[in-house]
């Protein structure tokens, strides 16, 4: 009964929520700040254990070995574009897994210019998202979680407002190792807009799954994402060709295979010696059609990175190749204050 009243408060607000398709407000939402998540892809819904920046997302991935367990995250993004945050997780006995996180991105300092050319000073822009999480088992393998988000976005003086929400159902089986997720992400409405006509929020159902193999200290997931809607081909990336019989270009129709393969994310962690070193790598097939150019592709969509324990620390890091004017870098420092003795 506990847990209905709890869903009840954090969704009751968010029953309406957009479809994908057209123009979205609020799309820094989905920026990744975690360096692990960006190395595999850009998607971590199915991995448990205690990486206390997966709830931020997944909100049915808090658990108790994340309590007291602290997070601080930063990305050189393009440009002179730089996005910070944090995540906190503590357990309450007979409740459940509580979390908190902050992510801020800057955008710099821009020019203030008129039509024709006359400069007026500068001005800012900037989004804020604040998440309250909160996770409780239904049963040994099975935990549901819900998080709600604040978001504020201002642009010059633009600014709005918005609510969201993420809801979560995870299965974790310890004995085969293997866990799988359902993730209904960014449900929600703006309560403000920019100007006079109000926007949808990016919603996206996936569904990902991971397993760690029994003979080799090696992790693959495997994330399907936008199930809500087959074809999501990018509008600004058009294949034209021309018409044998009229002569003239037309937009080329990509395959059902192609379509298919956009909605997936692989990825995939190493842990040589079982200790305190991963190697991780990822594969985004969305990012790799999209952002990469017909005549030089190169390693667009590929994505890599490092984790290593230094005493009481975690340190990650990741670089992963959005387009060929730029590849982001991510890091991350985290520790577990039940280790520490005050």
């Amino acid at each position: 009964m506990k847990i209905k009243i709890i869903l009840l408060v954090f969704c009751f607000p968010l029953t309406l929520f957009s479809q994908v398709g057209g123009i979205t407000a609020f799309s820094f939402i989905d920026v990744e700040l975690s360096p692990r998540i960006e190395a595999m892809g850009g998607s971590g819904i199915a991995i448990i254990d205690r990486d206390v920046s997966l709830g931020q997302t997944t909100p049915s991935l808090l658990n108790n070995k994340m309590h007291n367990s602290l997070v601080f995250s930063f990305t050189d993004y393009f440009s002179d574009i730089n996005l910070i945050g944090f995540s906190f997780a503590k357990k309450l006995d007979k409740f459940g897994v509580f979390s908190i996180g902050f992510k801020a991105i800057n955008y710099g300092e821009f020019e203030y210019n008129d039509d024709v050319g006359n400069n007026f000073g500068s001005f800012s822009a900037h989004d804020q998202v604040i998440t309250f999480g909160f996770c409780r088992g239904l049963n040994e393998k099975i935990t549901l979680g819900v998080n709600l988000n604040i978001l504020n976005s201002q642009y010059e003086s633009y600014y709005a407002f918005a609510i969201s929400s993420n809801i979560s159902v995870t299965y974790f089986n310890p004995e085969k190792a293997f866990t799988s997720t359902l993730l209904f992400k960014n449900m929600g409405r703006q309560l403000t807009a920019y100007a006079n006509a109000e926007e949808s929020l990016p919603f996206d159902l996936q569904l990902g799954i991971s397993r760690e193999l029994k003979y080799l200290p090696f992790r693959y997931s495997l994330t399907c994402h936008h199930l809500n809607q087959f074809d999501i081909m990018s509008p600004y990336k058009l294949t034209t060709q021309t018409n044998i019989n009229t002569g003239e270009l037309e937009i080329k129709e990509e395959g059902i295979a192609k379509k298919a393969f956009r909605h997936l994310i692989i990825g995939g962690e190493l842990n040589p010696f079982r200790k305190s070193l991963y190697i991780r790598g990822g594969f985004n097939f969305q990012r790799r059609f999209d952002m990469s150019l017909s005549t030089y592709p190169a390693l667009v969509g590929f994505s890599w990175g490092i984790g290593f324990e230094v005493l009481k620390f975690r340190l990650d890091y990741s670089r992963a190749a959005y387009h060929l004017s730029g590849t982001p870098n991510n890091f991350s420092f985290a520790t577990d204050f039940s280790t520490f003795v005050f």
